[in-house]
């Protein structure tokens, strides 16, 4: 007998009583694209149960989760009765049913029960009472008529069906397979199983391989992947939409062949919703990478992809897609940063959104190209290559001009921003003035290179003026400065002086929007 483990996942809720099925023969589309057609079925839920068996490799063993809700778990006449008069729970009666399938076969099939339900009949109408679970112990295969298991409360039931599907699956070396039959309808049992299948995408992603429901009007067992698949589309939106995380919006995409199923069947629109796809992927690896080129980069291209995606009469051409019912909440997420993106409105947009690392990366790493870009503070790209230094690592050396009253060596510049961030310690912290003609200079060894600034300016007679420069872009270096600190706190781990993050968002946000005001 082969070591695979086959894991065939059923719902059922109150209504699974053997009148139930108005018919008794039902079709599904086997291995080979051939029907296979399943006969004298008597319960709802055993013609997709059967339908797995018949197509699952006759060797496999089979574990069956059954997920319960209302009063399936009771011996009850409502739940019916077989031609002996025999009284039976639902779940007693599929499982009879399918034992004596011809399906079944050689399949060895565990039983695990799963109740979403409170009991509410007397003890003595119940099938049975759960033993004590000990989480630490793997559920077993079945030793009674069926086992069943009595969570605390709905969670506690969603949690335990995944932590089976887990553990089973880590015990698998070879191979897995996940099959769900959806019988039930849309109601709090299928909401259920989607919560269950969003657990399982978590980490090592397990993905089920069959998804299938019944099509009473027509007999037939139906594929509803793309049901299941929608709450995956809606939860990838949102990640992007709040975090900037297209992963499983693209992975959502990339596991679709009918892509004109999720898009329309005009090739144009495919084309256009892909290339939207693809633009959602650079700005996720922007935002995960820290690279802000990426992120800037797909932010405009993912703009121009709104603004040239019209047809004639001016309407979005993904209007009507899974994608456009989104475009102009997407539009209203990003604002200005799908017209012009840059580099300050993407810091902020990082931290009104948590992706503070991210935020203090992109000042680390981007704003000293944005201070010489609007010369607020740069040197001369010349004098630069003949002292062998680069415009990045000159604006951070030259930051080090900027210490702290009362200074002490011995203690790290990260215990004076903290005290002064927090506004701890006996003595306010405040920055050490700075003397003007050291602000000019950038000391190489034995030499000086000259700081430039559009707010340094110089009167009729060639002297210097530094009060602009003084009351406007010294403190701005200063708060640069302070949050550079701060970062190399996070960066290293250091559990010392970590400053509160409702005071470092406040701190990011004030100095970004005075850096704004300044070019003005």
């Amino acid at each position: 007998m082969s070591s695979t483990i086959l894991m065939a996942v059923s719902t059922f809720n109150g209504r699974n009583h053997p009148r139930m099925e108005s018919l008794d023969q039902f079709q599904g589309v086997g291995n080979d694209g051939k029907d296979i057609i399943i006969e004298d079925c008597k319960s709802q839920g055993e013609s997709i149960v059967r339908y797995f068996l018949k197509r699952m490799p006759p060797e496999d063993d089979v574990n069956i989760i059954m997920l319960c809700s209302r009063k399936t778990l009771e011996m009850d006449e409502k739940n019916g009765d077989d031609s002996k008069g025999k009284i039976h729970s639902a779940v007693s009666y599929l499982k009879e049913r399918i034992d004596e399938s011809p399906e079944k076969g050689k399949h060895k099939i565990n039983y695990q029960v799963i109740k979403l339900y409170k009991n509410q009949l007397p003890t003595e109408h119940r099938l049975q009472e759960a033993d004590i679970i000990n989480p630490s112990i793997p559920l077993v295969p079945a030793s009674r008529e069926e086992e069943c298991y009595f969570p605390d409360d709905e969670l506690g039931a969603i949690a335990m069906a995944a932590e089976f599907i887990r553990s089973q699956k880590n015990q698998e070396k070879r191979s897995f397979r996940l099959y769900i039959d959806t019988h039930g309808g849309l109601r709090d049992v299928v909401i259920a199983l989607g919560a269950v299948i969003s657990l399982l995408s978590v980490g090592e992603a397990i993905r089920p391989k069959m998804i299938m429901g019944i099509n009473m009007a027509s007999g037939r067992i139906e594929d509803q992947s793309a049901a299941f698949n929608i709450f995956s589309f809606f939860s990838g939106i949102n990640d992007f939409l709040h975090f900037g995380n297209a992963d499983v919006l693209s992975e959502y995409f990339d596991s679709k062949n009918e892509f004109s199923y999720l898009t329309g069947a005009d090739p144009a629109v495919q084309k256009i919703a892909k290339q939207t796809i693809e633009h959602m992927k650079k700005i996720s690896l922007g935002a995960q990478m820290s690279d802000p080129k990426a992120f800037i980069e797909g932010l405009k291209e993912l703009g121009n992809e709104f603004q040239t995606g019209v047809n004639e009469d001016g309407k979005s051409i993904l209007k009507g897609t899974s994608l456009g019912i989104f475009e102009q909440k997407i539009k209203d997420e990003y604002g200005d940063l799908l017209k012009a993106p840059n580099i300050l409105d993407l810091i902020i947009w990082c931290v009104n959104r948590g992706l503070i690392q991210q935020a203090l990366t992109f000042i680390e790493s981007m704003l000293p190209y944005y201070y010489r870009e609007k010369k607020i503070l740069y040197f001369d790209n010349e004098e630069l290559k003949n002292f062998e230094e680069d415009e990045y690592s000159a604006f951070n050396r030259y930051l080090n001009k900027f210490r702290f009253e009362n200074q002490d060596r011995d203690k790290e510049p990260a215990f004076y921003v903290y005290q002064m961030v927090e506004k701890t310690g006996t003595n306010t912290v405040s920055w050490a003035k700075p003397r003007p003609q050291t602000l000019l200079h950038y000391r190489i060894e034995n030499d000086f290179l000259e700081v430039k600034s559009k707010w340094i300016r110089k009167d009729k007679r060639g002297n210097i003026l530094l009060d602009d420069f003084l009351g406007k872009v010294v403190p701005l270096l200063q708060s640069h400065r302070t949050l550079k600190i701060i970062r190399n706190v996070f960066n290293h781990g250091n559990p010392d002086y970590r400053v509160s993050l409702a005071n470092l968002k406040k701190l990011i946000i004030d100095y970004i929007s005075d850096l704004k005001k300044l070019k003005k």
